[in-house]
């Protein structure tokens, strides 16, 4: 967790990636089904903003699955991270399986 109590995740870069869709839910929500919450980015690294944070208590733990893409989401298609990532997830594009979870638990 960062000082401004967002948090960031890194990940090896994948062969031909040209941007990467971060899936994630609620607080002990294991099941890969429930990661709801979607990022974007073309980086091999992406903050989730404390104000988009779920809630969490200590002890709690909040699971990480990225996925690649060999597209990128153009800023006159969707203006923001969250509108790329549901472009991507959305349209007619196929990505990689999802990676093994990165899991953060709350202090």
């Amino acid at each position: 967790m960062n000082s401004d109590n967002s948090i960031t995740i890194n990940w090896d870069a994948v062969d031909n990636a040209e941007s990467y869709l971060i899936h994630y839910s609620d607080a002990n929500m294991a099941d890969p089904h429930d990661a709801k919450y979607m990022g974007y980015s073309e980086a091999t690294s992406w903050t989730l903003a404390t104000v988009d944070l779920p809630t969490l208590v200590t002890g709690d733990k909040i699971y990480f699955y990225v996925q690649a893409y060999n597209v990128k989401v153009d800023d006159k298609t969707e203006p923001t991270p969250v509108g790329k990532a549901r472009y991507l997830h959305d349209g007619p594009f196929t990505g990689s399986a999802w990676s093994t979870p990165v899991t953060l638990t709350a202090k």
